[in-house]
């Protein structure tokens, strides 16, 4: 069965509704009619016997009775002069229009009194014969059914605006809801009333502007999951390469101690190599661990001085700057950043164990602010200007080989944060410097 639209649902019903109405209000005009007509045919029956018997008052009788004769063929009351009643019977004139076949029938008698010229006292009766039945049908019928025709075009007209104007706005929302389920942005319903219908709209607006809030926030955590996937594939696959090199050394290293082949003899001093390889694993080992860490505490971020995170890093390492000559600088003051601590700290540790390690003896570690940049700047060969900027380009873990994790560490964290990070190439220095988010920026 085909399913009924609201907009017919509702015309339906108002002119079904109408049409009740109306047909109740034609069959009540048509059995009460008769009622209220023959009190007027009485009343108009009454009128003329009065108009008649005062315009014949003194005359003669033979002229009353011509003038009566005349008024009785040329009307369909019957006037006699009933003169002086003997008796109590009433005997009616011959000549009135009765229809002995109808059940219907029924008889108006008016008398009314008048005295001749000669002062003779004289009754008139004026008769008339009533089918008020079948009166009623045939004036009934003159009329009522273009009534009925004319009532039910103005209900369907009446119908269809009513049925149209309580539907317009359902169907207004069903297309704004539509566009909706497309997630189109630019939908948003009308608001042109302050009854139900208003309320509902408004109500399905603010509805649809916190769904698209929510779309949008759990699509901008869905890029940041994927983000963090991708850093991890990109980290595990740069961790892998890195810690590759000294495993296979170490490996290497060991065959030959098994079997004692030339130099590798002296196990004591080998013994040493092989457990500053275990040394240097163990702390690619944490560096890795201390990035899977971070990573999962991006939103933890609080205000850090600068200048007390470096000093407490470069106490760290003054035994490793002391031992290559190495003259530290912090410039550093007041700036501080926006970050997450542990976030900071290795971004900060990577940076300044990476400068120390590869800074020509001899040489010079600078750490300060300059335009809202903080910087690293440390004094290294060419060689090593070269692979710490392929360690930050995009190819690096494709071609470049050997150039250690601390540098990947650096590059995926800057990455992770969103930080602009930049390194300047000198003739005798290389220059690493970062936007960091806070009051230093």
């Amino acid at each position: 069965m085909k399913r009924l639209s609201l907009f017919t649902k509702v015309f339906a019903y108002t002119f079904s509704i109408f049409a009740v109405l109306l047909l109740c209000l034609h069959l009540a005009i048509y059995f009460l009619f008769p009622l209220t007509y023959q009190d007027k045919r009485q009343e108009n029956l009454s009128q003329k016997a009065t108009d008649i018997a005062r315009s014949l008052d003194g005359q003669d009788q033979k002229t009353m009775e011509q003038v009566l004769a005349v008024y009785s063929r040329s009307s369909d009351i019957l006037v006699t002069i009933k003169g002086e009643a003997s008796t109590n019977t009433l005997k009616v004139a011959d000549g009135l229009p009765l229809d002995p076949k109808r059940q219907t029938n029924s008889i108006v008698i008016e008398e009314r009194e008048l005295k001749t010229r000669g002062g003779q006292t004289l009754t008139l009766q004026f008769l008339t014969s009533m089918d008020l039945q079948k009166e009623a049908e045939q004036m009934s019928l003159g009329f009522l059914p273009y009534t009925l025709l004319a009532s039910f075009l103005l209900s369907l007209l009446i119908s269809y605006s009513y049925a149209k104007m309580i539907v317009a706005p359902i169907l207004d929302i069903k297309r704004a809801t539509r566009r909706m389920m497309d997630l189109d942005r630019d939908v948003r319903l009308r608001v042109d009333s302050t009854d139900e219908i208003g309320d509902l709209k408004e109500q399905i607006n603010s509805l649809y502007q916190h769904l698209l809030a929510t779309i949008s926030n759990l699509h901008e955590k869905n890029e940041a999951v994927l983000q963090l996937e991708r850093m991890k594939v990109e980290f595990l696959r740069g961790a892998s390469h890195e810690l590759k090199t000294p495993l296979t050394s170490l490996k290497i290293l060991l065959e030959n101690m098994q079997a004692k082949v030339g130099r590798y003899k002296d196990r004591d001093h080998y013994l040493t190599v092989a457990s500053n390889l275990v040394d240097d694993l163990s702390h690619q080992v944490l560096q890795i661990l201390s990035l899977s860490s971070v990573q999962e505490l991006r939103e933890e971020k609080e205000t850090i001085s600068l200048r007390e995170l470096t000093s407490s890093l470069l106490a760290d390492y003054s035994l490793l700057a002391k031992e290559s000559k190495l003259s530290v600088e912090n410039h550093l003051s007041h700036q501080q950043a926006y970050l997450n601590p542990s976030t900071l700290r290795l971004l900060l540790s990577n940076l300044i164990s990476n400068a120390t390690k590869h800074s020509s003896p001899g040489g010079f570690v600078r750490i300060g602010e300059e335009n809202g940049w903080f910087y690293i700047e440390n004094s290294c060969s060419i060689k090593e200007q070269t692979i710490v900027v392929q360690s930050f380009s995009d190819e690096y873990h494709r071609q470049a080989k050997g150039s250690g994790l601390g540098l990947f560490v650096i590059k995926t964290l800057l990455e992770h944060e969103e930080i602009p990070y930049r390194v300047e190439r000198k003739e005798q220095s290389l220059i690493f410097l970062m936007k960091v988010p806070g009051p230093l920026s």
